[in-house]
């Protein structure tokens, strides 16, 4: 059985691919930045798990016993989102977790390694399963208009953030009414930014690493893409205002209010 020709996981892909697009349009992701791992475990049967059969098993540096058995698909490091919308399986490969949730196998198994946020990738979907979130989808990529807020005091809470986002643009609130968590800059690929990470998306679909980039989750990548292209208009409607030398007004509470009845 070809693993490359089961519809569902062509699917999966070519979302991935047309996000990859829209990532690299909008300068989202410059040179190689911006990963996204989907939970496939679901699309992958016992004949296409054949393909980890002769795999090596790699340790990881952290138990993730949630994840004993389930299946990653993964972009891989240096990938170019320009380049996987052309090619997407060259820049993609597949993990399975081993049933002690200490090790993993990859396919291809030569050639590819795992994005450099894989800590965050995998803490993040071991979480999603421990708590059992509908989540199957981690993207991350550098959305200059929401890092640039991150450079302004002001706006280095959750809080501040929020209000200031939700205010810019009503549909930021409908759509993301848990608003955003903000992460404090930490460095990136470690385990402490990855459980930081976890931590933040168990009760929001999207966070901010301070003057790094944003972290979106959702049940498909095009979910995940919508969120942050609708906190990105908002930024943008801020800087935009300010531009012309006057200081953007915003919703007021009473009207913020009004959008939550």
């Amino acid at each position: 059985m070809d693993i490359l020709k089961i519809s569902s996981l062509e699917k999966t892909v070519t979302e991935i691919a047309e996000t990859a697009g829209h990532l690299w349009e909008k300068g989202w992701a410059e040179r190689n930045a911006g990963n996204i791992s989907v939970n496939i475990t679901g699309l992958v049967t016992p004949a296409g798990l054949e393909i980890f059969s002769n795999s090596i098993l790699y340790p990881l540096s952290l138990n993730l016993s949630f994840l004993a058995n389930q299946v990653l698909m993964v972009t891989t490091a240096g990938s170019r989102m320009r380049d996987l919308v052309k090619n997407p399986w060259d820049y993609l490969c597949l993990l399975q977790i081993d049933a002690s949730g200490t090790r993993f196998s990859q396919w291809p198994d030569k050639g590819r390694a795992p994005t450099s946020e894989f800590p965050t990738h995998l803490v993040v979907h071991n979480m999603f399963v421990q708590t059992n979130l509908t989540a199957m989808v981690l993207l991350h990529a550098h959305v200059t208009e929401l890092i640039a807020l991150t450079h302004i005091r002001e706006f280095c809470s959750s809080e501040a953030l929020n209000r200031f986002l939700w205010g810019m643009h009503p549909e930021s609130y409908l759509f993301i009414p848990e608003g955003l968590a903000f992460i404090p800059y930490d460095l990136p690929g470690t385990t402490d930014i990855a459980l930081a990470s976890a931590l933040a998306l168990q009760d929001h679909s999207i966070a901010i690493w301070e003057k790094h980039g944003v972290l979106a989750t959702g049940t498909s990548v095009a979910a995940a893409f919508d969120n942050i292209d609708l906190l990105a208009t908002s930024a943008r409607i801020y800087f935009m205002v300010k531009g012309t030398g006057y200081e953007p007004e915003g919703l007021t509470g009473n009207q913020l209010e009004g959008l939550s009845k």
